[in-house]
């Protein structure tokens, strides 16, 4: 969630105890995605500085914008290459928009996330494409589907471990026999 956040630029905070317990009907929350502050019921005071900092920071992003097209080099001269990560197709268009050389890493289990069931080799083709179509000739690293951990689906039972981002996930789900098929699917 804290990746789709950024991506579609929503300010966001995450992992606030008690939250639900402090927060009522009627109030009014300032939040600021870039410092990870929340006040409940802001003063004007606290409203006016919550602005400013979102003015300052819409600011230097069109800074950076002007800075798109630049070069990528270190101080001593050697190119680099700037490359995004995505997890759909439709994040190429900031990929692009913001002058990124390559996809660094396509996340395509956010293709299995946003189903209700398995994506078909039908409707992975179609994400493919439009990826590398969009991103025009330019390089496309896909990694193949990362559940577990973090991110279950609801159409494929996973065991429960203690610590799931060490055991049953990724690679190990897809060379396993309930996983080998949909890893197939996606190979194909």
């Amino acid at each position: 969630s804290a990746i789709m956040a950024r991506t579609l630029e929503i300010a966001a905070v995450l992992g606030i105890n008690n939250i639900t317990e402090l927060v009522k009907d009627g109030d009014i929350l300032a939040v600021s995605g870039i410092t990870g502050e929340v006040v409940i019921n802001p003063t004007e005071e606290q409203i006016a500085e919550f602005k400013a900092a979102g003015e300052a920071y819409a600011k230097q992003k069109a800074e950076w914008a002007q800075l798109k097209d630049a070069p990528t080099v270190t101080a001593d001269g050697k190119h680099f290459e700037l490359a995004a990560n995505i997890g759909t197709p439709k994040d190429v268009e900031g990929v692009n928009d913001n002058g990124a050389e390559a996809v660094g890493l396509y996340r395509t289990e956010f293709l299995y996330m946003d189903s209700q069931d398995f994506p078909t080799e039908e409707d992975q083709y179609e994400a493919y494409k439009a990826v590398l179509e969009g991103m025009n000739g330019k390089p496309v690293v896909v990694r193949t589907m990362d559940i577990g951990g973090d991110k279950e689906l609801p159409y494929f039972d996973l065991p429960k471990e203690m610590n799931p981002f060490l055991g049953y996930r990724a690679l190990r789900i897809s060379i396993s026999e309930t996983g080998n098929q949909m890893f197939r699917t996606q190979l194909r």
